[in-house]
C-alpha cells in the first residue's frame, strides 16, 4: 500500500475549492504566510514536515474536508503530476 502523503499542491486546490485565502490557512495552521505559499508552489526546500503534515491535515478537516475526500484530491494531483512528466 502506498504511503499518504500530503503535497502543497493538494493544500492549494483544497484550499481553493472552499475559497479560503491562503492567509486564513497560515493563521489555522500557525505555518508562516510565506512558507505556506512556497510549499502550494512546490519551491525547493519548502517541504511539508511530518508536523506540518498534521497541521495541514487538521486544517482541511476544519474546513469540512472528509479523510477520504482528501485522499482523492491527493491521488488527482498525483495523477496529474505523473501525466504531466509522461508528456515532458
Amino acid at each position: 500500500m502506498k504511503e499518504f502523503k500530503l503535497s502543497g499542491k493538494t493544500v492549494r486546490i483544497a484550499r481553493l475549492l472552499k475559497n479560503v485565502s491562503i492567509k486564513e490557512v497560515a493563521a489555522m495552521t500557525g505555518i508562516g504566510e510565506s512558507y505556506l505559499a512556497k510549499i502550494e508552489r512546490g519551491v525547493k526546500g519548502a517541504n511539508v514536515t511530518y508536523i506540518n503534515h498534521f497541521r495541514l491535515l487538521r486544517t482541511l478537516r476544519e474546513l469540512g474536508y472528509t479523510d477520504a475526500q482528501i485522499a482523492v484530491l491527493t491521488v488527482l494531483v498525483e495523477n496529474i503530476e505523473e501525466k504531466e512528466e509522461q508528456t515532458l
